[in-house]
């Protein structure tokens, strides 16, 4: 959650790997010299073999507490229905105040597989995206966030909202309520709050309400959406080069090119057309859906694969050139612990050494 260009974070799966082996790879990913972990938040996972469905707000603390410095972001937690946005708020902040500075909020829109279980509709992307926008003003006004906090973003929600000089928030939404609500536990730091998007209406609403973006758009197909960024951005008031563009490549390494995209498959729901528009809840019914109408071509073409560790630098590059200012690598290799060695050894280094000169 750094503000300098050039930044490179580790991802954890929640959904891929237990909750004690990625306590593990979190701990041997800051030994080795990353400083930001960023790590998905789903009730569901994308694939029913293997699968896991670990609670992430518990895990951050977790880890938190085995790491020393290791700064945490989810990427992304979704305030739909199964999440209050007031509850997300508070939970945020007491993690901030357990540890101060490490504790970043990635907001998105979210998927059927997590909404659908626990007993919710899912409703289509413009309502989707009204319930966010309208989220993420409820925590940013509870964390007493005021960077554009009040500013409006449909239906004159703000002549319906109100905060008080006691820290007291009322918001009368279309989608959400507050009525003299409190975090009596507020946060202790500025908490860095950012909004996952993909089509141009989510990108506009990332620049003005959140302090930054974050999109799994690859190099080459993502400068309309930062052109669009940085656009809504200027005309909202705000510095768009103050704000991050956060990015999420997928890789897998073994020395073995038939090992490292074996341990692709995991992944292969993520590739289905309009993915975050489905309506299917079921990892198995996902799983079959993935099998059926995504070609292995389609899923090497997903992700970044590697015989040698020293392949990633070009790629990551490639990020840097584009106009990223973070990335995570989200690695599904098949030894984890080896990637996470391999990486702080020789491509790390690698960046670091550029960035200082």
């Amino acid at each position: 959650m750094s503000k300098h260009n050039n930044f490179i974070g580790y991802w954890t799966s929640q959904e891929q790997y237990s909750l004690h082996d990625l306590l593990q790879f979190v701990i041997e990913a800051e030994r080795g010299g990353f400083t930001a972990t960023m790590t998905s938040d789903h009730f569901h996972p994308w694939w029913h073999d293997n699968g896991y469905g670990n609670f992430t707000w518990v895990w951050l603390a977790a880890a938190a507490e085995r790491t020393k410095n290791m700064k945490f972001l989810t990427g992304v937690t979704a305030a739909m229905y199964r999440y209050n946005p007031a509850i997300i708020a508070q939970a945020f902040a007491s993690l901030d105040v357990l540890y101060p500075g490490r504790i970043g909020l990635g907001i998105g829109t979210g998927e059927a597989m997590n909404e659908v279980s626990v007993g919710s509709d899912w409703p289509p992307a413009e309502i989707r995206l009204e319930r966010t926008t309208e989220a993420i003003q409820i925590i940013k006004q509870l964390w007493n966030k005021n960077n554009n906090a009040n500013h409006a973003s449909s239906n004159a929600v703000d002549s319906n909202n109100n905060k008080n000089n006691n820290g007291f928030v009322s918001f009368n939404g279309d989608h959400f309520r507050t009525k003299n609500a409190r975090l009596y536990t507020p946060p202790v730091t500025d908490i860095p709050l950012y909004m996952a998007a993909s089509g141009s209406k989510a990108t506009q609403t990332a620049a003005k309400y959140a302090d930054g973006l974050i999109t799994i758009s690859t190099p080459d197909a993502v400068k309309e959406m930062f052109d669009t960024f940085d656009e809504a951005a200027r005309a909202s008031g705000r510095d768009s080069t103050s704000l991050e563009k956060i990015g999420k490549p997928i890789v897998s390494f073994a020395e073995d090119y038939d090992k490292a995209f074996a341990s692709t498959e995991f992944w292969r729901a993520g590739q289905l057309e309009n993915n975050f528009d489905i309506d299917v809840n079921d990892p198995r019914d996902l799983q079959q859906k993935a099998k059926q109408e995504v070609s292995d071509d389609k899923l090497k073409k997903s992700v970044i694969i590697v015989t040698s560790i020293d392949d990633l630098i070009k790629p990551i590059e490639d990020h840097f050139k584009a106009g990223f200012t973070q990335i995570y690598l989200h690695s599904t290799s098949p030894d984890e612990l080896d990637f996470v060695h391999k990486f702080c050894n020789k491509v790390l280094p690698y960046f670091k050494e550029k960035a200082d000169r």
